[in-house]
């Protein structure tokens, strides 16, 4: 596995860091997790042909998280070379109902063929060469967190979050986990975490590393990776946009 960091930031415009979005390459297989505003042409910096991503899947709908899935799927849509093989885009229940809007809007500018949009719940998928594991969060009532296995490794997206157990679980003895930290301790959102709360879910589920993303600028002035290395045995990773890590 071989993980690329497109967007390690949130909603809140900051020239360190973007909205929220990941690649993954396997040995088959090219999938995103979120398409936060600004991954699209950061997958060509890195050397991924947008058109060979095969699964999009989405933590929750908030825009910080979906939004560059318009210029995605038009860039797909009027490419010169045509995509060839399918493309799935999955989301929470409520995911058609979106995109139908979203397309709608579009007129569907956004709507290439090969496309195909689903929805998942809670559960596990197997697919050629990976499978998946999803779990709801607490952060809005479209939100899932992912655990993907595949080639004898797993790596754990939480998404945005609050804590819970069921995150916990999804992540036990995982090879990566890469957990949201939006807030200092003494600035505690409700539906995100906080320093202290990656640290205890790091410690409950063990998971082996584990890479701080989805962090507002005050994370960055306030060193909270720092925090969070004194509380953990875990390898511990600051995200940044276009870092590349192997799992």
């Amino acid at each position: 596995m071989k993980l690329n960091i497109l967007g390690s930031g949130t909603c809140i415009p900051y020239e360190r860091r973007g909205s929220s979005g990941y690649a993954l390459r396997l040995t088959k297989s090219t999938i995103l997790l979120d398409c936060g505003n600004g991954t699209t042409w950061k997958l060509g910096k890195l050397g991924i042909n947008y058109l060979e991503v095969d699964h999009v899947f989405l933590s929750h709908f908030h825009p910080d998280h979906t939004a560059d899935l318009i210029p995605f799927l038009f860039a797909t849509k009027y490419a010169l070379v045509k995509r060839v093989k399918p493309l799935y885009i999955w989301g929470s229940r409520g995911f058609k109902r979106f995109f139908s809007v979203l397309n709608n809007a579009y007129n569907d500018w956004i709507q290439p063929d090969k496309l195909n949009i689903e929805e998942l719940d809670e559960g596990i998928m197997k697919f050629d060469d990976f499978t998946l594991i999803s779990g709801k969060t607490l952060h809005i009532d479209s939100s899932l967190a992912y655990r993907i296995e595949s080639e004898g490794k797993s790596i754990v997206y939480s998404g945005d979050t609050d804590y819970s157990e069921s995150l916990v679980e999804l992540a036990r003895d995982s090879d990566c986990l890469i957990i949201e930290c939006s807030m200092p301790d003494k600035l505690k959102v409700k539906g995100h975490l906080t320093p202290t709360e990656v640290s205890k879910i790091a410690n409950k589920s063990k998971a082996k590393r584990l890479i701080i993303s989805h962090l507002y600028p005050i994370c960055d002035e306030l060193d909270v990776i720092k925090v969070i290395r004194e509380q953990v045995d875990a390898e511990t990773i600051l995200a940044e946009d276009l870092l590349e890590v192997e799992i």
